[in-house]
């Protein structure tokens, strides 16, 4: 996992609390993916490969939330996964991609 360059601090902190959150839930950041901001939003997000789902923390606040986008229209559906096991999050994700197909 890579993380941005150049984030500043309330950002490096939101990427600390994310991979926090990413071990606690027993998730493998050791694969391909990314850490960063995203500079339209302001959220800063944790991306991994090996997930079907992205975390999140937007601007202005510490909830941390998972983002599924539709890869055919963009569409995107978010949660929070406050007291959610990654088991949870992740059938999330993988109902609304068969809801997808349809």
């Amino acid at each position: 996992m890579e993380i941005s360059q150049n984030l500043g601090s309330n950002a490096l902190r939101k990427v600390a609390l994310l991979i926090t959150k990413a071990s606690d839930l027993g998730m493998n950041i050791s694969g391909y993916g990314e850490a960063g901001e995203n500079q339209n939003s302001g959220n800063v997000y944790l991306w991994l490969e090996d997930y079907p789902f992205t975390l999140y923390i937007g601007l202005g606040s510490d909830t941390i939330y998972a983002n599924w986008t539709n890869p055919n229209n963009g569409d995107e559906e978010d949660i929070d996964i406050e007291a959610m096991p990654l088991f949870d999050v992740e059938a999330w994700a993988n109902e609304l991609y068969n809801s997808m197909e349809a």
